[in-house]
């Protein structure tokens, strides 16, 4: 069971630690340059078009740091790559090892129960730590900068960011074990993110959109987390692990 951990941590660590570079980058390209930002703003005040989708009102609110960095991470930059994230870390999980020929050799030295249990343990683990990282950089960055900010909408946000990202790495997962190579399962799972998306547009079918619940919009909205919905991508996510599992299990290698 170590060997294993250890060796999922190594396939996994160049996604790891590239995925956390780009949300430090991002980070700082933000968080550090909010007056560069609302200035420039400023300058396109007067332009009809700009002022349609950028009030003047809201370039004021932006002035203010709460709304700043939790609208412009949360609901923007870092909320946008959430799915991406769970996505990044499960798609080469399974399929990885059916391109490179080396799950029957994995198969010979272990049950297929404790290969699937580690590995998606492990990228769990990563997806899980790699959204915390970037859950709490606002409250970091903000006692660092001496920058009066309201740290209990921390928590909320992170629970969003969590199974936001979830429900994604658990269909990916799926997407992984169904598939031999490393392209299908990261194409299925765009795909379907982008088509979930574009049909949550409709009324009816919104709740098929999981950016909103990512970028946590009924935090911006009502304070609180929304927990039909996260109870809902529980229900599901374990649904799709053990759908996974069993698809591995009965998968001819």
């Amino acid at each position: 069971m170590v060997k294993g951990i250890r060796k999922e941590f190594n396939d996994m660590k160049v996604r790891f630690f590239g995925t956390l570079i780009v949300i430090l980058g991002l980070f700082f390209i933000l968080a550090p340059f909010q007056k560069f930002t609302v200035s420039m703003l400023e300058g396109y005040m007067g332009n009809p078009q700009v002022e349609k989708f950028l009030p003047g009102s809201m370039i004021e609110r932006l002035k203010e740091w709460n709304f700043y960095i939790n609208t412009q991470w949360y609901g923007k930059n870092f909320g946008q790559i959430i799915p991406i994230i769970g996505i990044l870390m499960a798609f080469p999980l399974f399929a990885r090892e059916y391109e490179n020929g080396t799950i029957a050799f994995l198969l010979v030295r272990r049950s297929r129960k404790e290969i699937y249990t580690t590995k998606v343990f492990m990228g769990l683990v990563g997806t899980v730590l790699l959204v915390v990282i970037g859950g709490i950089l606002p409250a970091i960055f903000s006692s660092l900068a001496q920058k009066s900010y309201e740290y209990s909408v921390v928590p909320k946000f992170i629970i969003h960011n969590i199974f936001g990202a979830l429900i994604w790495y658990t269909l990916s997962v799926i997407f992984s074990v169904l598939f031999n190579d490393q392209v299908k399962p990261l194409l299925s799972s765009l795909g379907l993110l982008a088509l979930t998306t574009t049909a949550g547009l409709i009324k009816s079918l919104k709740f098929l959109n999981t950016f909103s619940y990512a970028l946590g919009m009924s935090i911006f909205n009502h304070n609180k987390v929304d927990i039909k919905y996260t109870i809902g991508i529980v229900i599901l996510s374990t649904l799709f692990i053990f759908f996974g599992y069993h698809i591995f299990d009965k998968k001819e290698i």
